[in-house]
């Protein structure tokens, strides 16, 4: 699980800690199991790694989490106090469970669980105050991810300045064309926040 830094503390940049790494891990009912966890930053270097040992019960279960060390991009590292998280299955409608955390601050029940950078435990994203990194985006760049997504759907590439892609062989030609039409749309309202934002530097350099 790659970890990205730098900005405010988003869900993108936050260590993630998901239910689902128990149920995975072959965790049932009545069982104990521990072992080690461990993220990484986008360079590859270790962001987090935690030692666990986990139980899991009929209806409720407890993680201990030991060992915590974070490290930043750059190889320093830091020893986070141990941390025990409670666990609560609900039964679902066809059968079968779902189990949960319960964040240690706000009671609630959530899948996930996040460690910002500089918090010193896993809490839920509205324990925390975490938003989405989209969320944060100005409109310029959510014009030009717009583009590069559009862009990808018919198979060309991120770089705005490149042409469009001939359409691929395995694509309808229905398809194709409408995906050209976002690509377009897309293109032209990334490159007229580019003008206005460029208008405005050159204006503001005129001015100094």
């Amino acid at each position: 699980m790659a970890r990205c830094g730098g900005g405010r503390p988003t869900v993108e940049n936050s260590i993630t800690l998901d239910v689902r790494h128990l149920t995975r891990g072959g965790h049932v009912s009545g069982y104990t199991q521990s072992g080690t966890w461990q993220w990484m930053w986008s360079n590859n270097r270790p962001s987090c790694q935690v030692a666990y040992r986990a139980h899991l019960g009929e209806d409720a279960g407890l993680l201990h989490l030991v060992n915590i060390t974070c490290f930043d991009p750059y190889g320093r590292f830091s020893h986070l106090p141990s941390q025990s998280i409670r666990l609560v299955a609900t039964t679902l409608p066809y059968g079968g469970r779902r189990w949960w955390f319960v964040c240690p601050q706000t009671g609630r029940r959530v899948m996930n669980l996040y460690l910002p950078p500089g918090a010193c435990v896993f809490a839920s994203r509205q324990a925390h105050s975490l938003g989405y990194a989209v969320q944060r985006e100005g409109a310029g760049e959510q014009a030009r991810r717009r583009a590069r997504k559009a862009r990808a759907r018919i198979g060309g590439s991120p770089n705005l300045l490149e042409k469009l892609p001939r359409k691929p062989k395995w694509m309808r030609w229905a398809t194709y064309w409408r995906g050209m039409d976002a690509c377009y749309q897309a293109d032209r309202q990334a490159l007229t926040f580019l003008i206005s934002s460029t208008e405005k530097m050159l204006g503001r350099s005129i001015r100094e």
